[in-house]
């Protein structure tokens, strides 16, 4: 169990003087906890969650001169990157006669590295995770390999050179060691053997940076590479912070025999060996394609199969689990003892294995304070119990949200969910000091848990849905973990800082962020076929409903965001919708549930579609169409087709004419602040635009110089009180308005004689620890009593620090550990 007093430093000091925690505010134990009151029973549902489950596998063909663009989606996209190109074994030619002829080993060129700097650049916009495989075939072809060994190191050595691995790290969840024999499965090729093997290990572990997992074919290239032998792996424990613990697997052949097709060579000990590996890098692959060879044997037995996913963490499959699955109920007899699995039982075992593929977390447990009061601190604490076969590998992030009315404010914790095991229940217990200028009022507390590195326009992406009912928000990518009750503080003490400034410097995630600012979800669509928030879809964008249907249009500087409601009967839906511009020019795409895409206008790139029972809908990129703010459109129809009916139409709306709205997101929200005299505060406008122009204003009277995207107060006075705004204009002419920030009141800067109740200039944890010790010995108090460590009257003067002149109590202590909090820990994450 993990227990948080706003920071380790805050609760070790006080424990360390041998007091206890709650001796500070014994009301906040008396008041106690309320349970949340989410439902803690686990969802029957896919949850694609980022870095883990089912892949989307992408096969591009490389060449001298020509490499593909991609933008995809996906949770976890893996792309099998062919450069056989590149290679003598596979750019020669073949006789009538089937005699091959080499031909010419070539660099890759600047055309491959600047496309898949695109590409890359695409998923992270998508919010999508990445996995790479390069490969020198992608046909099963024998020998693909370059003409030297030494080519292959080199172009692992250009990958490398090129940064664009470390670039994109944050998103890449692994390489797979990849390279040699039949589709880079390192067999049937020219560099195959153990050692060949080993040593394309040691070269991909120094290409990829750490610590983004390097995954190998079969066990015993590790063995090789760690210089033990294949009998000893079951007994090898990687030291810590070691290159070995960043070695994985894939396994191609996967349930396909005893052996998985020759995988391992003792099944045992060698899945004993994974199990400890993939605690901190992959194991994934692909079911083997020859289902009647594997029932020949029983490893493919959900009995025997389900305890080694859990066994080897089996983070990711390519999309192809048995389907003979189906047949199979899952209950007790395949289950383990050691997860909460219930919730499936009557289910199929292909349900229950596709959605347990990676993490998978449930909440148990949360209880937190009823109330807090403004510039207090409230307690948290919920147990999150991981039903999935493996825990998280990439870094996740996890922090807490302040929701209300659509606005939310962030707050760093320290938090690993990288530490929620699998097939084990953690349980955390979180105090979180909220600012001393936040309304009150009923707030909602999310827990927002997240991979990558996301700014605030980006803050559904990449994040991890807890798989319980009803407490997924997709516009906050966040899980509701219960609801807290802010009340006015009895007064904000203007003779300290202790209450006063709302204003932090925070680092989250490698992104400097400021502030205790706030920030708001209206206006952001969500393409996730579902109505996120009653803020994502309003009646201003209804354009048409007719029989049941209806469609929505709304922009930002970059898509157009159409939303439809229509007949959810289909049983193969093929949606579509078709474009026509007042100019005639028409566009028409649709989007199958095979996951075909049609676009009449070539390369969809971009182009996003999803559905969820009567609702569907669509991202698409404003250039893809030829579209701009108010360009005037003579009608958008939608349509739903049922391919397995014959292609079926099931329903269909026009809408009128209609003009593309002009119009850019901000993301900024009004924030309340305290400041403190003399002390510079920045304000900024949260937007996503460049080449934008701006004017702040102060009570609605504009600033004369303020034209920015931030302003400062430099040296905050009594003047400086009111309400600041900022309207921002787009290049293109769009203006939009936003208020940011209400300075409530400047007070006195913080005098270092509160608080410093050893004297000696400085306010730290001792002085509250000294506080609590004077409350326990009233000899203390003494000044010239037997107690050599006893309060002087100045040190007696300034403890008296909360409410001058009242006497000193536990709040003093609390007041003192609070202004530290502040000052060092700035916990508003914005």
């Amino acid at each position: 169990m993990k227990n948080r007093l706003l920071s380790a430093f805050t609760a070790s000091a006080i424990i360390a003087a041998g007091l206890s925690p709650m001796q500070i505010s014994p009301a906040a134990a008396e008041e106690g906890l309320v349970d949340s009151g989410i439902s803690y029973t686990e969802l029957v549902e896919t949850i694609p969650n980022p870095g883990a489950g089912y892949t989307n596998t992408i096969w591009p063909v490389c060449k001298p001169g020509s490499t593909p663009v991609y933008s995809p989606t996906g949770a976890l996209v893996l792309f099998f990157i062919d450069i056989g190109a590149f290679s003598s074994g596979a750019n020669g030619t073949k006789n009538e006669d089937g005699t091959y002829t080499e031909g010419t080993d070539y660099d890759l060129d600047d055309v491959f590295f600047d496309s898949w700097r695109q590409t890359f650049e695409n998923c992270r916009k998508n919010g999508c995770m990445i996995a790479l495989r390069f490969r020198y075939d992608a046909n099963g072809k024998e020998n693909p390999e370059p003409s030297s060994f030494d080519q292959v190191l080199h172009h692992i050595q250009q990958i490398k050179d090129s940064g664009l691995l470390e670039e994109y790290k944050d998103i890449l969840c692994f390489v797979e060691s990849g390279f040699v024999g039949k589709w880079g499965e390192q067999h049937g090729g020219k560099y195959v053997t153990v050692d060949y093997k080993a040593k394309l290990l040691a070269a991909m572990l120094d290409c990829v940076p750490s610590p983004v997992p390097v995954t190998v074919r079969t066990p015993d290239i590790f063995a090789k590479w760690a210089g033990i032998s294949r009998s000893e792996l079951a007994d090898h424990v990687p030291e810590e912070g070691s290159e070995a613990l960043r070695v994985g697997m894939y396994d191609d052949g996967y349930m396909g025999s005893d052996s998985d097709l020759g995988t391992y060579s003792d099944r045992e000990k060698e899945t004993t060996w994974l199990g400890k590996q993939a605690v901190t890098s992959y194991f994934g692959g692909e079911f083997s394609g020859n289902i009647d060879y594997a029932k020949e044997f029983p490893a493919y037995l959900p009995e025997n199969a389900i305890p080694e996913m859990y066994k080897t963490h089996l983070s990711y499959i390519n999309s192809n689990i048995f389907q003979l699955y189906k047949d199979y109920t899952f209950d007790e007899k395949y289950d383990i003892q050691e997860a909460d699995n219930s919730a499936y039982y009557g289910q199929s075992v292909f349900q229950f294995i596709r959605d347990h593929i990676g993490y998978r977390f449930v909440v148990r447990k949360s209880e937190l304070s009823p109330e807090v009061p403004q510039g207090g601190i409230f307690d948290l604490h919920f147990s999150i119990e991981n039903t999935g076969f493996a825990n998280p590998i990439p870094k996740q992030t996890a922090y807490f949200l302040f929701e209300k009315d659509g606005q939310f404010m962030r707050f760093a914790s320290d938090i690993s969910p990288n530490k929620w095991y699998s097939a084990a229940t953690t349980d955390e217990e979180i105090k979180i000091h909220v600012p001393g200028s936040i309304p009150a009022g009923k707030w909602n507390v999310y827990l927002k848990v997240t991979e990558g590195t996301n700014d605030i326009s980006q803050m559904s992406m990449r994040s991890v849905r807890f798989a319980n009912p009803d407490i997924w928000d997709s516009s906050l990518g966040a899980n509701y973990m219960g609801s807290i009750n802010v009340t006015e503080a009895d007064e904000h003490p203007t003779s300290n800082a202790f209450c006063q400034a709302d204003y932090f410097d925070y680092e989250l995630d490698g992104l400097k962020t400021i502030r205790g600012y706030n920030y708001t979800v209206k206006g952001q669509i969500i393409t996730d076929g579902r109505v996120s928030s009653p803020f994502e879809w309003t009646e201003d964008m209804l354009l048409a409903e007719k029989d049941g249907c209806s469609v929505y249009m709304t922009a930002d500087e970059e898509n157009l965001y159409i939303m439809g409601h229509q007949s959810d009967k289909a049983k193969a839906p093929v949606y579509n919708i078709r474009l026509t511009r007042k100019d005639g020019e028409s566009y028409w795409m649709y989007f199958a549930s095979n996951g075909y895409v049609y676009f009449n206008h070539g390369n969809n790139a971009g182009a996003v579609c999803k559905w969820n029972g009567e609702t569907v809908e669509y991202k698409i990129p404003l250039e893809l169409m030829g579209l701009s703010g108010g360009t005037e459109l003579k009608t958008i129809r939608l349509f739903l087709q049922d391919s397995a009916d014959e292609w079926k139409v099931l329903g269909e709306i026009d809408s009128p004419e209609c003009t593309v709205p002009a119009n850019f997101n901000i993301y900024s929200a009004m924030s309340t602040v305290r400041l403190t005299e003399g002390k510079l505060y920045k304000m900024e406008v949260s937007d996503m635009l460049t080449g934008a122009s701006y004017q702040w204003y102060k009570d609605g009277e504009a600033i004369n110089g303020a034209n920015g995207k931030e302003f400062e107060l430099q040296s905050p006075s009594q003047t400086d009180v009111g309400k600041y705004s900022v309207t921002v204009t787009s290049a293109d002419g769009v203006k939009k308005s936003a208020d940011i920030c209400d300075v409530l009141e400047v007070v006195p800067e913080f005098e270092p004689t509160y608080g410093d109740a050893d004297c000696d200039g400085d306010v730290k944890m001792n002085d509250a620890v000294l506080i609590m010790q004077s409350m326990s010995n009233p000899d203390r108090f003494d000044v010239g009593g037997s107690d050599s460590n006893a309060l002087t009257s100045a040190g007696k003067k300034n403890a008296d620090c909360f409410e001058p002149g009242s006497g000193i109590t536990p709040n003093d202590a609390l007041a003192v550990q609070q202004y530290l909090i502040k000052l060092v820990f700035a916990l508003p994450v914005y």
